[in-house]
């Protein structure tokens, strides 16, 4: 497992490290002052497929990349990165862990595009061919507990493979900072916005594997209205690598 040194880095310091509970109030926030939940999943899917390519050396064309969606707005992100990953040339399967009619109002939006698209997509993991790549966007911020059955069986998909998630590892709780079984041990994490504590916890350092933060265009005003130190981090790149994880004990 190698470091993208590609991309920019920043010590963990550098940026604020933020509990579920205060990223829950950002995302309120951001959408009161407008920045839609639509906006802000094109945004995450699009550096999570930049992301990708960077992990598969630059060049997509033909790379084989599975992605594994759930039903809530991390699984949104997930098909956002799959349409844009088909759309750069990679040989993309989507893999759902619920039926279609059970995936958010906004999630169902992203379904329908990849439909549209012709990018195959079915639910479960059965048939599943190897990829390159996995993508995990089966559990966000928000998971808690035991993953359950049919993502658990995703995760056990991704066992002896390279793993890209989405925010967070799927079966780490980051509430508590405590990695369940079965769960994602990824080569990468891409978070949004700021990262969150319990992915310093440590439960949580052999599942985050090499952690970088995305920008997903949550202005400066949002965290001054919730108090939180904020200084913008992106600069020098919409994605940065963390270059090492400050130790934090549970969340």
């Amino acid at each position: 497992m190698l470091a993208i040194v590609s991309l920019p880095s920043a010590p963990p310091d550098s940026v604020t490290w933020i509990s579920v509970a205060q990223m829950r109030d950002v995302d309120r926030v951001a959408m009161e002052t407008g920045l839609s939940l639509v906006r802000m999943m094109e945004n995450a899917g699009a550096s999570l497929a930049a992301m990708a390519r960077e992990l598969l050396g630059g060049d997509l064309t033909g790379r084989r990349v599975a992605v594994l969606s759930g039903p809530g707005g991390n699984g949104g992100g997930g098909l956002v990165c799959a349409r844009r990953l088909a759309g750069s040339g990679a040989e993309v399967e989507v893999r759902l862990s619920t039926e279609p009619e059970v995936l958010s109002e906004v999630s169902r939006e992203q379904y329908q595009l990849l439909l549209e698209l012709g990018i195959p997509v079915r639910v479960g993991g059965e048939d599943l061919a190897d990829p390159e790549l996995f993508v995990d966007a089966l559990l966000g911020y928000g998971q808690r507990g035991v993953p359950g059955d049919r993502i658990a069986g995703l995760i056990e998909r991704t066992r002896d493979g390279r793993v890209l998630a989405l925010d967070v590892p799927s079966g780490l709780e980051l509430e508590s900072g405590t990695a369940y079984e079965p769960g994602v041990g990824a080569e990468a994490t891409m978070t949004l916005a700021l990262p969150k504590r319990g992915l310093a916890s440590d439960q949580a350092r052999e599942r985050v594997g090499d952690l970088y933060l995305a920008d997903i265009a949550i202005g400066t005003s949002v965290y001054d209205r919730l108090g939180i130190r904020y200084s913008p981090p992106f600069g020098p790149g919409p994605l940065l690598r963390l270059e090492t994880k400050p130790h934090v004990s549970g969340a």
